[in-house]
């Protein structure tokens, strides 16, 4: 298939997926008796245009099915009502449609043979009546173009190089920040308007990463009427602040955890039609999904007017200090007996877990007999995150805004059965010093250290830190495979000092220090006149954020770092600086590779004995001998990449 028929075949799913998403809303307000007049003359609309589309690309299964849906469609035309029993065959039709515009299903001869009795019956015959197909209403195509289809890629690209220029500033500011008795006005106000601009071009780049939660919504009334009918409920859906936007990749990972929040309201939640009506409520039951902005931050809620949990739960969330965290135990379950939607207490927690992923937090609240709201809080976009900035032991750290509640300085502490805690204003809070929690080495906390009190895993914890940088928006890196055994940290940013800070996971920390893998070594004096007589390492590498870790690292363990892009530049760098007493080097960058670099060291007589040790994603054991015959000293993979072996090797091969 080539790239042409590829678009069009996208452009045809995302408009089937609109159409049947208005199929789905129009049948279920059919069955809900809250149609319009026009609603069969909608559905006859929708049913034609992905008949027509599918044939024309050759899309036989999907025309098939979509010419049976419109013959049913026709007789309810003809006969001026629709019968109620029809919805259901009409919806498993969408489903299936839906299926097959995706490509995960075939013909469904069981489902044409029911389409085609159902309207024999109606008609008393096995002929569909003669009836011109509603008019169809003017296509995006036939109106002013007013948007354009761009890949997602492409998009994502466009957001990396916005962030990158935002930290081209954060860095420039830094660079004449240095030189303040050289800064004057008109740089002053060239730097102030190119902030303006900054933001703006910032803001059409996100608003071009993030998509309206009706992107996700419109599956949501069919799925809630399935699991209804299943526990014997009757429950309508509101729908609210659906033209909010979220992170694309966030917002196509969001439509499981919502079906699960919808599964635990009418499960644990909504009670029966009896029920209800023995407590004075409607018989049917009401749920809302709702979003918001907030600066940075969306938060999206999903409420039920059922009968919330018990005052026994609500007691144990109040001594745990968060519902969340006690209905999202394992094994923990407030249904009354295990059926296929309910009663194994795993669905709440699959949802906290997955929003922590993202750096958000999950929240809980209920009223018994009033209700249930569940709360996710997360970040607009993955890329740019809103943070506060702060420092322990010499490493930066950060931690997205939305799990921050309030900073504090700490004067006394209490002490509740052994443990240190914090008293905000009348409530005690867990405080712990973030260097123990990392497990890293640090020197004393100062005098009234500073504690930042967040919410994390759904409960809240107080974590002393040094100083406060203050809040900054960063640009957000993965840590990639040369960290992919790290866990405890969200990814890294780089500062406008070039010094990197790790953003760290709210959820893991609130779990102890024993959830954090890997221990972060005493941060060294790395100022230059600290370290004027240590030895100097070239650090060798095309990702940019890679080669800041490694010199993270090697420079709080006390060494000089100089740093190339690639191995032409690396060879030009050992030909200026004559210092350079090792050479740590990827494998796969452009110009000139690892192997070809380390190749050109031992040819040169110059070179041939400087060390050289190789990190890349490279594990295989003929790369690794291929990199030893190379002529490398030492070999290291960056999935099972140990920071604390990385510097034992250095140091062995430099004998320091």
């Amino acid at each position: 298939m080539s790239q042409v028929e590829d678009e069009f075949f996208e452009i045809f799913r995302d408009e089937a997926n609109e159409r049947l998403d208005r199929i789905v809303d129009t049948l279920l307000a059919v069955e809900g008796s809250r149609a319009g007049a026009d609603a069969v003359d909608e559905l006859f609309r929708d049913a034609h245009t992905i008949k027509g589309a599918a044939g024309m690309l050759g899309l036989d299964d999907v025309r098939a099915l979509a010419h049976a849906f419109e013959d049913v469609l026709a007789v309810i035309r003809a006969d001026g009502e629709f019968p109620p029993e029809l919805v259901d065959p009409l919806l498993r039709a969408a489903d299936t449609l839906r299926r097959q515009v995706a490509g995960d299903a075939d013909s469904d001869a069981d489902l044409l043979e029911e389409l085609s009795v159902s309207r024999s019956r109606r008609t008393g015959s096995g002929a569909a009546p003669a009836a011109p197909a509603a008019p169809e209403a003017p296509s995006a195509a036939s109106a002013e173009r007013r948007s354009i289809r761009v890949p997602a890629e492409k998009l994502d690209q466009l957001l990396d190089l916005v962030g990158e220029t935002v930290l081209h500033r954060r860095r420039l500011e830094y660079v004449l920040g240095e030189r303040k008795g050289r800064r004057v006005d008109p740089v002053v106000d060239e730097l102030d308007a190119g902030d303006r601009l900054l933001d703006e071009l910032k803001d059409a780049a996100v608003g071009m990463r993030t998509l309206p939660l009706a992107t996700i919504t419109g599956s949501l009334p069919r799925a809630l009427r399935d699991i209804a009918a299943a526990e014997g409920r009757d429950v309508e859906l509101e729908v609210r602040g659906s033209e909010t936007e979220l992170d694309r990749v966030i917002l196509e990972s969001l439509s499981e955890p919502l079906v699960h929040l919808l599964r635990n309201a009418v499960a644990h939640g909504v009670e029966t039609p009896k029920e209800r009506r023995k407590a004075g409520k409607p018989e049917v039951g009401r749920i809302e999904l709702s979003a918001e902005q907030r600066g940075a931050t969306v938060i999206v809620t999903v409420s039920d007017d059922g009968r919330g949990v018990s005052p026994e739960l609500l007691a144990e969330a109040e001594r745990e200090g968060s519902l969340a965290e006690v209905l999202t135990r394992a094994g923990l379950s407030t249904a009354e007996e295990v059926t296929d939607l309910a009663g194994r207490g795993v669905g709440l927690g699959a949802v906290k877990s997955h929003v922590e992923t993202f750096g958000g937090t999950l929240e809980v609240t209920s009223e018994p007999g009033a209700g249930t709201s569940v709360r996710l809080r997360l970040p607009l976009t993955l890329a740019l995150l809103e943070v506060l900035l702060f420092e322990r032991g010499g490493h930066a750290f950060a931690l997205p805004l939305p799990v921050v509640e309030e900073v504090v300085a700490v004067s006394e502490t209490l002490s509740l059965t052994g443990r240190p805690s914090l008293d905000l204003r009348g409530h005690a809070v867990p405080l712990a010093d973030l260097a123990d929690v990392l497990g890293a080495d640090a020197a004393a906390l100062p005098p009234r250290p500073p504690a930042i009190v967040i919410l994390g895993g759904g409960r809240r914890l107080a974590l002393l830190c040094d100083k406060l940088y203050g809040e900054e928006e960063v640009v957000v890196k993965p840590l990639g495979p040369l960290l992919a055994s790290v866990h405890g940290y969200l990814g890294a940013a780089i500062l406008g000092d070039g010094r990197i800070a790790l953003i760290l996971d709210p959820a893991t920390l609130a779990r102890g220090p024993a959830a954090v893998t890997q221990r972060l070594p005493a941060a060294a004096d790395s100022s230059p006149e600290a370290n004027a007589g240590a030895p100097k390492v070239l650090v060798v590498e095309d990702s940019f954020t890679v080669r800041q870790l490694q010199r993270s690292i090697l420079e709080a363990a006390g060494y000089r770092v100089s740093m190339a892009r690639d191995g032409r530049d690396a060879l030009q760098r050992l030909a200026d600086e004559h210092d350079i007493a090792l050479v740590v080097t990827d494998v796969e960058m452009p110009e000139l590779d690892g192997l070809e670099l380390v190749e050109a060291l031992r040819a040169d007589p110059r070179t041939q004995s400087l060390p050289v040790i190789v990190v890349t994603t490279r594990g295989s054991d003929d790369d690794r001998r291929r990199g030893i015959e190379a002529g490398a000293d030492a070999y290291m993979t960056k999935s099972s990449f140990d920071q604390q072996a990385l510097l034992e090797t250095v140091e062995r091969l430099i004998g320091r």
